[in-house]
Order: structure tokens, then C-alpha cells, then sequence
């Protein structure tokens, strides 16, 4: 009877824990998009600028796909709108860029759009292409935030390799469209489109964020379900000493 006297304590005990922690418990989003600017390491698209970003240490893996009859898979950078960039092979970013301009100071997907012929339309500022994203674990939560959708075209295709209705419906200049995802081992997504309401097409990039918890709430649970039990037992001692 002792023993489980004891025990039922410290589930309680652990349950008070459980519950101070839920109620400070908060999460982050941390940004996938590589922190520095320059073209992403595709699967099946050899580096075209000669120094691309591997993101197998982001823990993901980018595949450009088909997406028009007359353009190649597209590239695809980390890019901050605030600075200038020239690549080579006809592609350079003003600043403020002739494309789809976001935030300063923050980095975003760029898709790089790249006819049959090897030209890039708009100097590279074309921001179209259709990309699959290959996870090495499942994430539990991603936001993904279209930038700039103004056309009809922008969606995402699919998730974990089944079909997803998510067409992104588009909106005024400059704004910003978020989807979340769950239990996410890759997506594939369509940016922008060739022609339609624009001359050329619509331009549209991505940012892809993870929710994280805050850190240090797995601890501070450790933390606390130990004081409680270590507390319960001198309290114990003492009693039985008296």
C-alpha cells in the first residue's frame, strides 16, 4: 500500500509538471531557405553558376521539374531582394529587382525560369518553376508563404507523393499567401506561370518555414519532475522520522 501511495504522488506530482509546462510551452518558426544567397544544389539539374548551396544539411533535397513544353526545369536560388547579384549566363538581379521583390533582409526561393533554348527571360528575373521537396525525417508542422501571387497558376501539386488541392488563389501586388502543412516527407509545388494576365508571366517566391518548439521546454519538464519527486521522497523521510 506504501508503494503505491508513493507512486500515485508522483503522477500527480509529474501531471502538475505537465501542465505548468503546457502553459508556457511555445513554439518558433524556423526558415528552411539557406541563410546566404546563391543558386540550390538540384537533384537533376547540374549546378549552372559553379558553387551551389548543398541543402542535404538543412535536411532536404530539391528536384526541379517539367512544368512548360517550351522551358527546361527551372533553377532556383536563396535570394535577399535588398542586394544586387550577377551569376553569369544572363542572369543578374537588380536591386530593387525588375521581378518579385520581398522583404529586405530576408532570404526566399527564387525560381530562375529558363527556355528550351538555354535564355533566361527577363535577365533571370522570371520567378516560374515546379520543384519537389524530398525530406531526410518527417517534419510535424511546415508553413509554407507565397510571395506575390497575382496570377492563377501558383499551387501546390502534392504532399507526401498524394495529390493536394491547393491551389493558392491570387491576390493584390506584394502580398503574402501561407498554407501549413502536417507531417510533411516532401511536397511539390508549382511557382508562378508563363503568360497569363502579364507579358511574360507571374512571378511568385517561397519561403518555407518549420515549427519548432521552444527550446529548453523538454528540459525544464525533466527539471521539474525531478524536483517534485526528489521533494515528494524527503518529505517522505521526514515523516517517517518523526
Amino acid at each position: 500500500m506504501k508503494k503505491l501511495t508513493i507512486l500515485a504522488t508522483t503522477i500527480a506530482a509529474s501531471t502538475i509538471s505537465l501542465n505548468v509546462i503546457g502553459g508556457i510551452s511555445k513554439a518558433q518558426a524556423a526558415s528552411l531557405v539557406p541563410p546566404v544567397e546563391g543558386e540550390i544544389q538540384l537533384t537533376n539539374v547540374a549546378c549552372l553558376t559553379g558553387s551551389c548551396i548543398d541543402t542535404t544539411a538543412y535536411g532536404y533535397t530539391v528536384t526541379s521539374q517539367n512544368y512548360n513544353a517550351n522551358y527546361l526545369p527551372s533553377l532556383l536560388f536563396s535570394d535577399d531582394s535588398s542586394t544586387s547579384n550577377s551569376y553569369g549566363f544572363g542572369i543578374s538581379f537588380s536591386q530593387p529587382d525588375a521581378g518579385t521583390n520581398t522583404i529586405a533582409g530576408e532570404n526566399w526561393f527564387r525560381p530562375v525560369a529558363r527556355k528550351t533554348d538555354g535564355t533566361v527571360p527577363e535577365n533571370g528575373q522570371l520567378e516560374v518553376g515546379q520543384f519537389k521537396f524530398d525530406f531526410a525525417s518527417t517534419i510535424s508542422e511546415l508553413v509554407l508563404s507565397f510571395f506575390d501571387v497575382e496570377d492563377i497558376g501558383t499551387a501546390i501539386l502534392s504532399v507526401n507523393g498524394g495529390a493536394f488541392a491547393g491551389t493558392v488563389t491570387p491576390g493584390d501586388n506584394a502580398n503574402i499567401k501561407k498554407v501549413t502543412l502536417t507531417n510533411v516527407n516532401s511536397f511539390e509545388v508549382k511557382l508562378g506561370n508563363i503568360g497569363g494576365k502579364f507579358i511574360t508571366g507571374d512571378g511568385v517566391r517561397l519561403d518555407v518555414n518549420q515549427t519548432v518548439p521552444e527550446p529548453g521546454t523538454t528540459v525544464s519538464l525533466g527539471v521539474l519532475g525531478l524536483v517534485a519527486l526528489f521533494s515528494l521522497q524527503k518529505r517522505r523521510k521526514n515523516s517517517q522520522a518523526v
